[in-house]
C-alpha cells in the first residue's frame, strides 16, 4: 500500500485538505458533539445552532449574489453608455 492510500484510510471521519494533512468536517464536529449530548435539552440547542448558522450562510450566499448581480449590471450599463457615446462621436 503506498504512503498516500495509508493516509486516506486512515478515518473515515477526516476530509483530505492536502495531501499530507486531515482535517475533521463542520459536519463531523457537530455530528460528535450531539453524540456526547447528554440530554434532549442540549440536542435542542446544538440542533437550533446548527440550523441559525445554515439560515446566515444561505442568507449571506444570497446578499452576495445580490450584490454581484448589481456590480455586473452596473457594468452592463456602463459599457453601454459609453459605446452609445462613442458611436455618437463618429
Amino acid at each position: 500500500m503506498s504512503p498516500r492510500t495509508a493516509l486516506e484510510t486512515r478515518s473515515p471521519t477526516v476530509t483530505r485538505t492536502t495531501a499530507t494533512a486531515f482535517e475533521p468536517t463542520i459536519a463531523d464536529r457537530s455530528l460528535r458533539r450531539l453524540e456526547h449530548a447528554g440530554d434532549d435539552h442540549a440536542v435542542d440547542a446544538l440542533l437550533r445552532r446548527f440550523l441559525a448558522r445554515r439560515r446566515a450562510v444561505r442568507q449571506a450566499r444570497r446578499e452576495l449574489a445580490a450584490r454581484q448581480a448589481r456590480h455586473e449590471h452596473e457594468l452592463l450599463t456602463q459599457r453601454a453608455l459609453l459605446g452609445t457615446g462613442l458611436s455618437h462621436l463618429r
